[in-house]
């Protein structure tokens, strides 16, 4: 049987993603230039894993095997954001690859998703 307990002074506030990736600088260069993250930390010469961030929001990135990456579609993560219609404009004038137009949505959210260059999908969301 399976129990749950609830853990009286703990609460989870977000996630932080980890994605295995052939080049760290370039994908925090990517994070950082063109979606407009901050850097945190990148460990290494040649960098070995790194992180950036954007709100409350972060993404880190480590360094892996070809073979690892080697599967179709190696991972997404969902964002909440405010002002949806303005980060979905900005990302499309820079270019960025839109693989989910802006849409609202049944379920309550306004959503659009983009591939980073390490084919990651990032899906952001707004609450209507």
């Amino acid at each position: 049987m399976l129990t749950l307990l609830k853990a009286e002074a703990t609460r989870l506030i977000g996630t932080g993603p980890v994605f295995p990736v052939p080049d760290v600088a370039a994908s925090v260069a990517f994070y950082c230039d063109v979606l407009g993250f901050d850097l945190d930390f990148v460990m290494d010469e040649p960098p070995s894993h790194g992180s950036v961030t954007s709100g409350g929001v972060g993404v880190q990135f480590t360094r892996s095997t070809d073979a690892f990456l080697s599967r179709e579609y190696p991972g997404w993560t969902y964002i909440f954001v405010d002002g949806i219609d303005a980060l979905y404009a900005r990302y499309r004038s820079q270019g960025v690859e839109i693989t989910r137009p802006l849409e609202s949505h049944e379920h309550g959210m306004r959503e659009f998703e983009i591939q980073d260059l390490d084919g990651f999908r990032l899906r952001f969301g707004q609450y209507l």
